[in-house]
């Protein structure tokens, strides 16, 4: 998170409501495809296009990881670090909707978390992620010293692959596809579902024509189409499977249950905020009041306006009597939220000092901090972006309250976790870090699968300081703004590396004195309008 890489400057929502009359396709019939020639377009080899450039930079630190030029890197179970060169030509991976193959060339890094995780992740030089579980048996490493050998692949935690030259030139920008499961890749749609709508006419309409097309799963299978003014249809879809060329190398056909969302737009990516609007990643249902900068500040990810039902249900499994009654929440304004915890080489560039128990690495989370740490932290930073122009007059930092926190990290879902209820956390491990798998210490951080907004390590890792604390949920419509409460406690949210994975959920809470300074207790910072 380089908090101060904000510009300053803002946009004005330019969603506009249709009127029952006026909208062309609320009455009209639609089938959405391709025509013939754009289809036959999307559907070629790569190696017949035309180069085309991209502003995305492969990734220079992958799974807390520096990249360098000159080797690749296996870390073993066992502590011991390996060097010199990774010579498999490919890599296998068996997922829950694919099995992948990818050329070794396009890979960046791959995570193995061993048997306390059996998930594997392979993360690609274009900064797209799969898991599921590595099919062959071996890393092959070529030593410094000239020996070659292969290691066990339960014996490998990390694989680092060195940064290449071949990657200097950024990839081809293509669209951005996000799975069930958290999954997210960019590649090129080879064919188009069959889109109706109960109207009497037809009008063919093109990808590039919308901006998301949003997967909703049932008996009768639909999808939200949403075009870049911020309309929204629900239509009938026909075709069971989507077929994409993917960018990181194999051809996949996905089963339609599989996929969450597609942004049509090429080169979109909402993990890194890398539209023109920023706007463009509300879900639907958020409302367009309230203007968000026009540049994304980086290493944050913008949060859309909404409501949502703040707490648990009464039938909630390991369910907190803290938690409810449920609380009819209005986010009435969009704002930034760091992708990330804030991390030990953070804090220290804004404080000068690092106060964490689990020190040495710069990439793990800041811990060990108070509430007054915090808040101290956001205020240098406010006020440094105020002396070097970076930071707009209108817009501050802070502690995200405990509301916005909660909408944050539900990312538009009600069920116990962002990446659904996981009654056995069999999934919990693939995305937060907490006593089943944490081996008693923080990690780096955004080395887990994101939720469906982009933002990492909301399940587990440190527990998060919010601004505020409310003693008891009022079962009342109320917005997102800070709570003030009779009590001296603050908010702490997310579960952490010493904690079940039941504290993870996202409706869990816990509280703490604003002195208190633990070895599990970190923050999160959020850049929002200043409230009037």
């Amino acid at each position: 998170m380089k908090f101060l890489r904000f510009f300053g400057e803002r946009v004005t929502s330019s969603r506009t409501t249709a009127s029952s009359g006026g909208n062309w396709f609320n009455s009209a019939l639609l089938c959405l495809a391709l025509e013939l020639s754009a289809v036959i377009s999307r559907g070629q080899s790569r190696t017949t296009e035309a180069p085309q450039t991209t502003n995305a930079s492969p990734p220079a630190i992958v799974l807390g990881v520096p990249r360098v030029k000159d080797m690749d890197i296996l870390l073993l179970q066992n502590g011991e670090k390996l060097s010199g060169t990774i010579a498999n030509e490919s890599i296998s991976l068996k997922t829950s909707y694919a099995d992948l193959k990818f050329d070794g060339r396009m890979i960046a890094a791959i995570d193995l978390q061993g048997a306390d995780n059996p998930i594997d992740s392979i993360l690609t030089v274009n900064s797209n992620r799969f898991s599921g579980f590595l099919t062959d048996p071996s890393f092959v490493i070529r030593l410094n010293t000239g020996e070659q050998m292969a290691v066990r692949r339960e014996k490998v935690q990390k694989a680092i692959w060195r940064a290449r030259e071949s990657e200097l030139g950024g990839f081809p920008p293509h669209q951005f596809i996000l799975l069930q499961n958290g999954d997210f890749f960019t590649g090129k749609i080879l064919n188009i579902p069959s889109i109706t709508i109960e109207n009497p006419t037809q009008r063919l309409i093109s990808l590039s024509d919308l901006e998301s097309i949003r997967l909703v799963t049932g008996t009768t299978p639909r999808a939200k189409l949403r075009w870049p003014n911020g309309e929204v249809q629900l239509v009938t879809l026909q075709a069971e499977d989507i077929e994409l060329q993917l960018d990181a190398g194999p051809k996949v056909s996905l089963y339609r249950d599989h996929i969450e969302v597609i942004y049509c737009q090429d080169g979109f990516n909402p993990n890194t905020q890398s539209a023109t609007n920023p706007q463009a990643v509300a879900r639907e249902g958020a409302s367009p009041s309230g203007s968000a900068p026009s540049k994304a500040p980086e290493g944050m990810v913008w949060i859309p306006p909404g409501k949502f039902a703040m707490g648990s249900p009464t039938d909630e499994l390991d369910r907190g009597l803290d938690e409810g009654p449920q609380d009819q929440i209005t986010i009435p304004h969009g704002f930034w939220m760091g992708k990330c915890e804030v991390t030990q080489g953070e804090y220290l560039a804004v404080i000068g000092t690092n106060p964490s128990h689990y020190a040495g690495d710069p990439t793990r989370p800041v811990e060990k901090v108070s509430w007054h740490d915090a808040i101290d932290f956001c205020s240098r930073l406010t006020a440094k972006g105020r002396e070097d122009g970076t930071l707009s007059a209108d817009y501050v930092y802070r502690l995200p309250t405990e509301a916005e926190w909660e909408y944050a990290c539900r990312a538009g879902t009600k069920t116990r976790f962002s990446f659904g209820d996981d009654p056995s956390y069999a999934r919990l491990d693939a995305y937060g870090w907490y006593t089943g798998n944490s081996r008693s210490a923080t990690h780096p951080v955004g080395t887990k699968l994101p939720n469906p907004w982009g933002l990492h390590d909301m399940h587990g890792n440190v527990w998060e300081w919010c601004l505020d604390y409310f003693n008891r949920y009022g079962a009342t419509e109320g917005s997102g703004k800070s709570r003030a409460s009779k009590s001296s406690l603050r908010g702490a949210r997310g579960g952490s590396w010493l904690y079940d994975g039941h504290f993870c959920r996202s409706a869990n809470r816990d509280d703490y004195f604003p002195s208190n300074r633990c070895s599990d207790l970190g923050f999160r910072v959020v850049l929002a309008p200043i409230d009037p």
